[in-house]
């Protein structure tokens, strides 16, 4: 009996720890479930947004950042416009002195001279003769011709020319001829038995021109290995730059 009043107090306690348990949890419960309601009772209906406020003041600049990596060149753009000329610079100052330059060559002036003689006499002629001599004393430039008798003229110029003859028993006249015009003559009579003629010019003389000294028609003239007749020429100076 005793023991069946043992178990039924410890049946008993038990059953009211467990109510007690279970009043707690909805004791808990209920207090959640107000402050809940609380919360949604208390926030109530969200106001009108406000104004935007004005911008601030520009802050301070910021600190120059690391340079960027080196972008990819380009393709070449097409030629623009030339411009206008600008205005000339200011004049440079004086520039220092240069090198002496090596000696040039001096150009020498062209020679041409000639002196010749005959050696031997012509009878009197019946017609305009060539006279041609074959003693040559010089002939610088070769422009003299013992077969023709004739100087023919290489560099152009300012010439002298020089005639000189002896007669004999014969009247004299001598003639100097430039191509087929007759410059100048040279003329002795029968007066004595030796007598002699001469004559000069200077002209100017292109190349190609011919000089040369003719017996008249009807005429003679005198020489031998004395070389009384004679006729020489120089350049004067050239008309070459």
């Amino acid at each position: 009996m005793y023991t069946n009043m043992v178990f039924t107090l410890f049946v008993k306690f038990y059953i009211v720890v467990g109510v007690f348990q279970l009043c707690q949890t909805l004791a808990q419960q209920h207090e959640q479930i107000q402050s809940e309601s609380c919360t949604h009772c208390c926030n109530g209906i969200p106001g009108i947004p406000g104004i935007p406020g004005t911008t601030g003041a520009l802050g301070p600049k910021g600190d120059s950042g690391l340079p960027g990596l080196d972008g990819e060149v380009g393709t070449t753009g097409e030629k623009g416009d030339k411009g206008n000329t600008g205005k000339p610079g200011p004049k440079g100052g004086q520039g220092s002195k240069g090198d002496t330059g090596s000696p040039g060559q001096v150009r020498q002036p062209p020679k041409v001279a000639f002196s010749v003689a005959k050696t031997t006499g012509i009878d009197q002629v019946s017609a305009d003769t060539v006279v041609i001599y074959d003693k040559v004393f010089s002939n610088i430039g070769n422009g003299y011709s013992t077969v023709s008798g004739k100087f023919t003229c290489d560099v152009s110029g300012t010439y002298v020319f020089m005639i000189s003859a002896i007669r004999k028993n014969s009247n004299l006249l001598v003639c100097l001829i430039k191509n087929t015009e007759k410059l100048t003559c040279a003329y002795a009579n029968t007066r004595s038995p030796y007598s002699t003629a001469s004559n000069n010019v200077i002209i100017d003389v292109e190349q190609g021109d011919e000089i040369w000294v003719r017996l008249g028609d009807g005429h003679a003239l005198h020489s031998n290995e004395n070389r009384f007749t004679t006729f020489a020429g120089y350049l004067l100076f050239s008309n070459q730059d």
